[in-house]
């Protein structure tokens, strides 16, 4: 795994090492938090962590804020990896200590917040991801309060066309589909100059 990782991902022996640390922090965890699908516990790299860095070449800016983190896919393994400030933010306090904990013993630096998405306020990132959270409506809602330019980054599942249906009904934005490595049925969608829909547009819609 080390060498695709090092071939695909330019990932080091060190940065290597403190995912097999995560890896072993998350499978002794997962026993008392359910931080991941059980059934991806087998497939963690495929499924976890070549899923978080599939996502890395279209991030934006340094500034990256991973919304709904849980177990810290995609926020924790692009801070191991990259060279990004990343914020997971999750009002889940037990995945936090997780979280925390995992950044300790690889030495990582990561912003790991307690809190709703609803009462965050903090506007300054550069790009906005996350990872089965919620609907693409609502992230780009999310992408628009939070980011400085309205970009975000979301990997997704088959039900995509539909769900970018839904949110062409609030939002007026300009996306990129490309496929996803580790889901047949998947894709990232980039998003970005994201603007509410007014209210004379959201009539017009109805009409048509």
């Amino acid at each position: 795994m080390f060498l695709y990782l090092q071939k695909n991902f330019n990932v080091s022996r060190g940065t290597y090492e403190k995912l097999e640390i995560y890896q072993s922090v998350l499978l002794r965890w997962q026993k008392a938090v359910n931080l991941v699908s059980r059934g991806t516990l087998d497939d963690f790299w495929q499924r976890h962590i070549i899923d978080s860095l599939q996502i890395m070449q279209f991030l934006r800016g340094k500034k990256i804020l991973d919304i709904g983190s849980g177990g810290g896919f995609p926020g924790m393994v692009l801070a191991i990896c990259g060279n990004f400030d990343v914020t997971c933010l999750d009002s889940d306090t037990k995945k936090n200590l997780f979280l925390e904990e995992v950044a300790r013993l690889t030495k990582t630096t990561v912003n790991v917040t307690s809190q709703r998405i609803e009462n965050f306020t903090d506007n300054s990132f550069d790009t906005v991801t996350a990872r089965g959270f919620s609907e693409l409506t609502n992230l780009l809602k999310y992408t628009l309060k939070h980011s400085k330019n309205g970009y975000g980054v979301f990997p997704k599942g088959a039900k995509i066309t539909e769900e970018i249906i839904d949110a062409e009904k609030k939002y007026n934005f300009s996306r990129s589909l490309f496929d996803s490595i580790t889901n047949r049925s998947g894709k990232i969608i980039i998003v970005e100059n994201i603007s509410q829909i007014s209210s004379q547009e959201v009539s017009k819609f109805k009409d048509i």
